[in-house]
């Protein structure tokens, strides 16, 4: 799937608002997607194809699905990214360094938690997020598919400025739920069809910071009811999901462990059909653990912000690793890896500029002696958050496991594939 299919498929998720009309689920094959190497499409007898070629040899197929954190705009980042002798502004540096990372999954998901409503409705940061619409572009160019928008900033701007941002996503070629412009929109399960497998991302949030839609909108935010959930997740079963994934915005902001609260309604839905719950809202990384073959995270942290303190600034890069028998479309869970991130903020050209940096390659980076604009601080908040994640990671399950990157960050342009 990656990188290829996305457009059509976005454009008739919009279709479904414009004509009223309602369906249980689109996918990417819906889509009309063609079938690639790296997304063969249905009867392709050729290797890692979804066919029933089950010669000797015939080897499970690899999908790599990575999860990432809140993506904030704050004031700061929002003039970093502004070019002065055009006027324009554009955030592709920040995600320089994780860029080859991102690229190398099969799909990418993330939490966008800020508005594009255009800039009529006024740039902004916190407590209000609205950020430049080439910010949609420009994780799209990062290697992001996937954006969940179901959170507490989702009405910051309004319906309004909410329909506007998937307006603004479509138009990047990036898929979305959590939010919808109509009520077809919401009654619609976002199925992703990769290499066969379809996997089903719903996106809820605890609320939306006292804001609340139009009287006649109740379906532009998906707000967190257990029972509407667990028929949520049935619904995508019964449409043909092999592995259900579900974005869950709740927890206590800055708690490195999740409350009961959490736990509870993690289980219930593990235990009502989910397969995968992805957590965020905390803006500080929590424990993740599998449950059989059943994967909860509560919390992924900032993938990118301004907020300060090492926990806030570290994050993760989590890879869910499945394998697909020779013949078959039902993933296996096998493994769970993650790769630590950091926001770098420096000053360049005197001005405030932002990074996000893999930790282990920016460590390396410093003791061969490629630092570039890392300074001694640098050197020991990136050690600061290197423990950090692995001490909230930590695990006695060997099914979850740091991904080593002990390579300068020169050279993750030569990764390829997350293996």
């Amino acid at each position: 799937m990656k990188k290829t299919g996305l457009l059509l498929l976005l454009l008739i998720l919009l279709s479904l608002c414009l004509s009223g009309c309602s369906v249980s689920a689109v996918t990417a094959s819906d889509a009309g997607q063609p079938g690639t190497p790296e997304s063969p499409s249905p009867g392709d007898s050729s290797e890692g194809g979804t066919g029933t070629n089950t010669g000797c040899g015939a080897a499970p197929r690899e999908i790599v699905i990575s999860a990432i954190g809140d993506i904030m705009m704050h004031n700061t980042m929002i003039t970093a990214g502004l070019q002065s002798a055009q006027a324009s502004y554009d955030y592709s540096p920040f995600f320089r360094y994780v860029r080859p990372l991102l690229s190398a999954s099969d799909l990418v998901i993330g939490n966008l938690e800020t508005t594009l409503a255009g800039k009529a409705a006024g740039y902004s940061g916190y407590p209000r997020f609205n950020s430049p619409e080439v910010l949609a572009a420009n994780l799209k160019e990062a290697g992001i598919d996937v954006l969940t928008t179901a959170n507490n900033h989702s009405l910051d701007k309004g319906y309004t400025g909410l329909a506007a941002t998937l307006d603004h996503l479509d138009a990047a070629g990036l898929l979305h739920t959590g939010t919808s412009r109509c009520l077809a929109e919401q009654e619609t399960t976002l199925l992703a069809d990769i290499k066969g497998s379809k996997f089903a991302i719903l996106a809820y949030t605890y609320g939306t910071n006292g804001l609340n839609p139009p009287k006649d909108r109740t379906y532009a935010v998906n707000y967190i009811d257990e029972a509407k959930m667990i028929a949520a997740v049935k619904k995508a079963r019964e449409a043909g999901a092999h592995s259900i994934l579900v974005s869950l915005h709740f927890g206590a902001e800055y708690q490195n462990y999740p409350n009961a609260e959490q736990q509870a309604l993690a289980q219930s839905l593990l235990d009502n059909g989910a397969d995968i719950i992805l957590g965020s809202h905390p803006h500080v990384l929590q424990p993740a653990s599998f449950l059989d073959d059943r994967f909860v995270i509560y919390s992924l942290g900032n993938f990118i912000s301004d907020q300060t303190g090492p926990e806030r600034k570290t994050g993760i890069i989590l890879n869910l690793h499945f394998l697909v028998d020779p013949g078959g479309e039902k993933p296996r869970l096998e493994a769970a890896s993650y790769i630590p991130i950091w926001t770098h903020r420096f000053r360049q050209n005197g001005r405030t500029q932002f990074s996000v940096l893999p930790v282990e390659s920016a460590l390396t980076s410093l003791q061969t002696g490629q630092a570039g604009a890392l300074s001694k601080t640098d050197a020991n908040q990136l050690a600061q958050a290197w423990r950090h994640a692995n001490k909230i990671l930590e695990s006695d399950s060997p099914r979850i496991r740091l991904y080593s990157l002990p390579l300068p960050l020169a050279a993750l342009d030569l990764i390829e594939k997350l293996e």
